[in-house]
């Protein structure tokens, strides 16, 4: 079942580069170093599945999809529910209400910070948002960090996002302040 999970993944999310296998990948791996006890089966199925829809919004679309895949895969009903459940409350503002949820959720956003997310969130903002400029997408990535850290949920991802988040914004300074050289007069 789990392969079949995986494939699946990979097969959905073949080509993406900020939403891609990849950060599936990541977000199940930082999900696990959060709690030391939780249902894996719930876990890898939310993980491996939360955005293998990116039609808005894509959180509703993904998890109506994984309860189709994880029906005809067998998995439990009632976990099939929780997995629904996970996905649509892992964006930055979502409820999550139990361990899995709150693990997926924080992983999620875990995955959007540091350098990991320096670069998603810049192929995040060309593709989805449409900026046009370098000053424009370090004012989209500085806002998701500022309002995404601000919702992590668990107490090992507020640790692991605190060097994280100091490495941001040095690396935007930085960026902010190669992106806006002038020619001398």
């Amino acid at each position: 079942m789990r392969n079949i999970i995986l494939q699946y993944s990979k097969d959905m999310s073949a080509g993406r580069l900020a939403r891609g296998f990849d950060h599936c990948n990541r977000v199940y791996h930082l999900a696990k170093q959060l709690e030391d006890v939780y249902d894996d089966e719930v876990l890898y199925a939310a993980t491996y599945l939360h955005d293998i829809i990116l039609a808005e919004p894509h959180q509703l679309q993904s998890a109506e999809k994984a309860e189709a895949v994880l029906h005809e895969v067998g998995f439990k009903p009632g976990k099939i529910e929780l997995v629904k459940e996970a996905i649509l409350n892992h964006i930055p503002e979502g409820n999550p209400a139990f361990k899995e949820a709150k693990m997926l959720h924080d992983a999620d956003i875990l995955d959007s910070l540091g350098m990991v997310g320096i670069t998603r969130l810049a192929i995040g903002a060309f593709f989805w948002k449409g900026a046009k400029s370098i000053i424009s997408i370090i004012k989209l990535i500085r806002e998701y960090k500022d309002r995404a850290a601000g919702h992590l949920t668990l107490e090992r991802s507020r640790k692991l996002a605190k060097e994280k988040i100091e490495f941001m914004e040095i690396a935007l300074k930085q960026l902010e302040k190669e992106a806006t050289i002038v020619e001398p007069e």
